[in-house]
């Protein structure tokens, strides 16, 4: 199947087929919530499609990116029937979804009315009031309404991989390790020192849209920005090349010992088990002479004194 779109390039047309795309799979339409790399240890099914398929589809701040919210690009693609009007202002929403909910309505059934996500209208449902005018503050990570804190800059205009590398190396810098993904995935349930400085640091899902060319777009960022690497997806050309390199310093196969010497250079033992069955069949499998040639010569190379 064709990629919808361009990659590093969502045009309006190509998020709104991806919309589309994406509910005749799945028979509804899609949650802002699973287009997005947010809170992955709790990913619902829906959420683990798109991470499994990224960047296939784009994430949920490429679309608002867009369109200006979630909301308004499902309206765009024909995909909400029923929602606010643009000019309603958050009071206005806030007050529909607590009039909505009175009225028996669940959060699904009002966040579809409204064209939100549900945690939106769990913001909406617990709203607070901005000691500072009486407001309502939607956020929960929030002291203010948006309207006193208007003057104070809380959104990066855009990244890009200029601005992800210093980010990425002023971390580094700061905290004595490459972030990541984890570290730079939001999360409401457990903060850390992402939320705290938000927006100084780009989410993972960001990072991910701005090197969506490269099939592992979260380590070519690492990469690019000359940061080490934590997690490296092991291909069975690079596997092969491992081996043949141990063959080369040591003349015989590996063993299961030696995948925690100096010599080996290449995936855990825990990889090759959970890809091959064990180190063994990894060596049949990719080696680069045949198991029992190895046997021979390593058998040979023990007997010499």
């Amino acid at each position: 199947m064709a990629h919808p779109g361009t990659p590093g390039r969502w045009s309006d047309e190509a998020i709104l087929r991806a919309l589309r795309d994406w509910t005749y799979e799945m028979g509804r339409r899609p949650r802002r919530e699973e287009w997005s790399g947010e809170r992955p240890r709790t990913a619902s099914p829906g959420q683990r499609k798109w991470m499994r398929e990224h960047p296939y589809w784009p994430s949920s701040s490429c679309v608002a990116d867009h369109f200006g919210s979630w909301s308004k690009a499902l309206r765009a693609a024909g995909l909400i029937e029923t929602a606010f009007h643009s000019e309603d202002t958050v009071a206005e929403r806030i007050e529909t979804a607590w009039r909505l909910r009175a009225g028996g309505l669940t959060v699904r059934a009002i966040a579809d009315r409204l064209g939100v996500a549900t945690s939106t209208v769990h913001n909406y449902l617990n709203a607070a009031s901005c000691p500072q005018c009486g407001g309502v503050v939607a956020s929960p990570r929030a002291e203010r309404c948006i309207a006193c804190t208007a003057h104070e800059p809380t959104i990066q205009p855009a990244w890009t991989r200029e601005t992800v590398r210093e980010a990425i190396r002023a971390w580094t810098a700061e905290h004595g390790g490459t972030p990541s993904y984890y570290d730079w995935t939001p999360s409401r349930s457990f903060p850390g020192v992402w939320e705290a400085e938000s927006p100084r640091w780009p989410s993972a899902a960001v990072v991910c849209d701005v090197y969506c060319d490269y099939r592992n777009p979260w380590n070519a960022a690492l990469v690019d920005a000359g940061a080490r690497v934590r997690f490296r997806r092991w291909s069975d050309d690079a596997i092969r090349a491992a081996l043949a390199d141990f063959w080369t310093r040591t003349g015989r196969a590996p063993r299961p010992a030696d995948l925690a010497t100096a010599p080996w250079h290449g995936p855990t033992s825990r990889t090759l088990r959970r890809r091959y069955g064990s180190v063994e069949r990894a060596w049949a499998t990719l080696g680069p002479v045949p198991g029992s040639v190895a046997d021979r010569n390593g058998a040979a190379a023990q007997r010499v004194p």
